[in-house]
């Protein structure tokens, strides 16, 4: 995109913003498959990480429509979208934001893509599996409050200690994720 002229990137970046009416539909309406852009859809489908296997989904909605997908510029856009997709930092993002990558990229950085996948579902799975067993204390201590019995208050200290210690456990194994997340930023 550093190599883009003001006018294509000002194109450019209208298309993407067109492409939002159309980026929450899995599938194509009869509407949708006559009025596309191929190449619009494909950078979408691209910047998405969408896998290829995508077009065939497409192309089976809009055969419904009588509407033939313009595969060349389906795959234009989608080379397009793809190169903005697997840049390195967005890699993390996807963990962090829970999603999953489609092995889409090339395949001179789709090892290092993955691990930064993976680093940053290990910062989000532990920070969650932190957050669930803060929960859990809290339920617990609420039933130790409301407990009748001696006998139900032992079940339920031994149920904090032993939950106090995987909350320990897992704090530690939110640090060390962080850590790796910034030894890969």
């Amino acid at each position: 995109m550093k190599h883009m002229k003001p006018m294509k990137k000002l194109m450019f970046w209208l298309a993407i913003a067109a492409l939002g009416l159309l980026a929450s539909c899995s599938t194509m309406s009869v509407e949708e498959c006559k009025l596309a852009r191929w190449n619009d859809v494909g950078l979408r489908d691209g910047m998405a990480g969408e896998p290829l296997s995508k077009l065939n989904d497409l192309s089976k909605d809009c055969a419904e429509a009588k509407v033939v997908v313009d595969t060349r510029a389906y795959m234009a856009g989608r080379d397009q979208g793809l190169y903005s997709y697997c840049q390195l930092p967005n890699a993390t993002r996807l963990g962090l934001d829970g999603k999953y990558y489609n092995g889409v990229c090339p395949a001179a950085i789709d090892g290092e893509f993955r691990r930064r996948v993976n680093v940053g579902r290990e910062v989000r799975d532990s920070r969650e599996q932190v957050r669930s067993l803060d929960n859990r204390r809290i339920d617990l201590e609420n039933k130790l409050r409301n407990a009748g019995s001696d006998d139900a208050r032992k079940k339920l200290r031994d149920d904090l200690s032993d939950n106090d210690r995987n909350l320990r456990r897992a704090r530690d194994r939110v640090r060390d994720a962080e850590y790796n997340l910034d030894r890969v930023r």
